[in-house]
């Protein structure tokens, strides 16, 4: 892979605001491209990016992502979204062909979590999982973002149990928060992942008697999640992962081995 005129380096849009974006960014440039990221959002990453990479931010739809690739003669998409963003995944991959240029999907590997001992109940999507956090008839603890909260609040409402919700300490989640319902102190602000302790604090303070989370990975806690609940005897209800693209890698070396000069 190479710039389009000698001796310059080849653009890659990397796209996604995850934990995995700045060690990818800095494995891309030391491989010697020039990096573009794109985030979805104005939120700042946890670690600096390395000297040079370009940085944008707002949601980009399959025109506004072929208008950007061409702009920038980007030789190479990197999605790195998260891996339930499956819209932002479509685009990416419907942007490139459009363009005519890669997309290569990273997602950020499942783990092993022991289950022993744990009442997990399994869903499919958000509407179904809002469904079984409220069949325990117990305090629920939100730990999904911000996007789906109305779904949760509703059922939470129509049942009359309390739901704190945990999101990213952005005034877009906050206000996804309030505008589905929740009270200000319901709502708990901060940037994982969150340890085995803080979620078990949590989930002690107020009560909670079911935890819902996604399937995120390492990166996003779900072994210290499942462990608090264990230890705190919640049940918890998984969001199960979205099948991954064909041809996704899992690891940075496997990316890189791609993106070759």
């Amino acid at each position: 892979m190479a710039g389009d005129a000698p001796g310059l380096p080849a653009v890659i849009l990397l796209l996604g605001g995850t934990s995995e974006a700045v060690p990818i960014a800095m494995a891309l440039v030391a491989q010697g491209h020039a990096v573009l990221l794109s985030s979805a959002t104005d939120a700042p990453l946890r670690d600096p990016l390395p000297p040079g990479v370009r940085c944008r931010s707002g949601p980009l739809d399959k025109d506004g992502m072929v208008a950007l690739i061409r702009r920038h003669a980007i030789a190479c998409v990197v999605d790195a979204t998260h891996p339930y963003a499956g819209n932002a995944t479509a685009n990416a991959r419907d942007a490139c062909r459009a363009a005519g240029v890669p997309c290569l999907r990273f997602e950020r590997p499942a783990v092993d979590v022991d289950l022993q001992g744990i009442d997990l109940r399994h869903a499919a999507d958000h509407s179904r999982a809002a469904v079984l956090a409220c069949a325990p008839r117990k305090s629920i603890l939100l730990t999904v973002g911000s996007r789906h909260v109305h779904l949760y609040s509703a059922a939470a409402r129509s049942h009359d149990l309390p739901l704190w919700a945990r999101v990213l300490d952005h005034p877009a989640s906050i206000a996804a928060c309030r505008e589905a319902g929740l009270r200000p102190d319901r709502i708990i602000t901060g940037r994982g992942p969150f340890s085995e302790q803080q979620t078990g604090d949590l989930i002690r303070r107020h009560g909670i008697g079911v935890l819902v989370t996604k399937e995120s990975g390492a990166a996003g806690g779900l072994t210290a999640k499942i462990a608090a609940a264990r230890s705190n005897h919640c049940v918890v209800v998984l969001v199960d992962r979205p099948p991954a693209e064909p041809g996704a890698v899992h690891s940075i070396d496997a990316l890189l081995s791609k993106t070759k000069l």
